[in-house]
């Protein structure tokens, strides 16, 4: 009849000690952790004005930070990188960073964990440690699954001007076109002409079209030869490319260059080509303009008549809402001056 109380109640014991037992654990566990904090902080507090002057003096002097107080180092040169504009400044703090840092990092990447070594990656990114490139580079050849660490060891390569990695790309069925970017996006200015030879010379669709993304949402002006050359490829996806890219970057070096499109058989053509012509108010298009206004697609009327309002002004849509031989002509127009009307109210 007792025995089942006994068990219980040997259960119960067991099982209060081991609560007791974990709670104790992470107590201390909490304890050592705020204490390590306190005194990462406290080197932190000792430490940046420290080497803010260290910045403006004798490089010869020795970084002054504690050795192995590879956090710290981390946060210290990571914040003086986000508040330092001056270029010169950055590349000694990335020096710094390289002198620090460098030994770990190898270490890390040798023998840390997936966790240490994906952040580990990350500064190295922010710092452009190229010291250890070789190192990341024979990395990327031995991995062998596309998780966190492999694409940040992709942009952390393409961070330092390494563009093997656009041959990693190219050679994996699984490549996207973020990837792409992700890597079109972190390349030193210096290395981006290069870039473009070898993907003209060497790449595949993915890799055009995705460098004409990045050149459309960067808007340097100084890739428009580049992007106005893909006008004229045989290969309509990068036709559309480069029309998007020109949209963005809201310049085009001859107008001309758009007309085969407003004639194109491909109505994502024709489209861009009329949002083209409407942000940069380019009136010479007044009558091809009209005309598409009753295009048999109904995004291309949409953004025609947009075109026409923003380049020709209300009046324009009026006269066409009137007398367009067209009655969906008639409509779009009528449609955008309603639209129109109600944006201002709004306003």
């Amino acid at each position: 009849m007792n025995n089942p109380l006994v068990i219980f109640l040997s259960l119960f014991v067991t099982l209060a000690i081991f609560q007791l037992l974990l709670l104790l654990y992470l107590a201390n566990k909490k304890i050592k952790t705020n204490k390590k904090l306190a005194h990462e902080q406290a080197i932190y507090a000792e430490a940046m004005p420290a080497y803010i002057q260290y910045l403006n003096s004798d490089p010869n002097e020795s970084i002054p930070l504690p050795p192995n107080e590879y956090h710290v180092a981390e946060q210290l040169f990571s914040d003086c990188m986000a508040i330092i504009k001056d270029e010169k400044l950055q590349n000694n703090v990335r020096e710094s960073a390289s002198s620090y840092l460098s030994s770990h990092y190898e270490k890390v990447m040798k023998t840390g964990d997936w966790s240490s070594r994906v952040n580990a990656l990350y500064y190295m990114e922010d710092f452009r440690m190229t010291s250890l490139q070789p190192l990341l580079s024979n990395r990327l050849k031995e991995v062998h699954t596309n998780d966190e660490e492999t694409q940040q060891l992709i942009r952390t390569l393409a961070a330092m001007g390494d563009l093997s990695v656009l041959t990693y790309l190219e050679n994996e069925p699984e490549s996207t076109e973020s990837m792409y970017l992700s890597v079109f996006s972190r390349l030193p200015e210096d290395v981006v002409p290069k870039a473009i030879d070898y993907v003209n010379k060497d790449g595949s669709l993915k890799a055009k079209t995705s460098l004409l993304m990045y050149f459309g949402l960067a808007k340097n002006l100084a890739y428009l030869p580049f992007v106005e050359e893909k006008l004229h490829d045989e290969n309509s996806a990068l036709q559309i490319q480069a029309l998007k890219a020109i949209f963005r970057m809201n310049y085009i070096s001859d107008a001309n260059l758009l007309t085969p499109f407003f004639k194109s058989d491909n109505w994502i053509e024709r489209m861009f080509a009329v949002k083209i012509a409407g942000v940069l108010s380019l009136s010479q298009f007044e009558h091809i303009l009209v005309e598409l206004l009753g295009d048999s697609i109904w995004w291309v009327r949409y953004y025609t008549a947009d075109a026409l309002l923003l380049t020709f002004g209300e009046n324009k849509l009026k006269e066409i809402s009137k007398s367009h031989p067209d009655h969906f002509a008639r409509d779009m127009a009528s449609q955008w001056l309603t639209l129109g009307r109600q944006v201002t109210q709004n306003e």
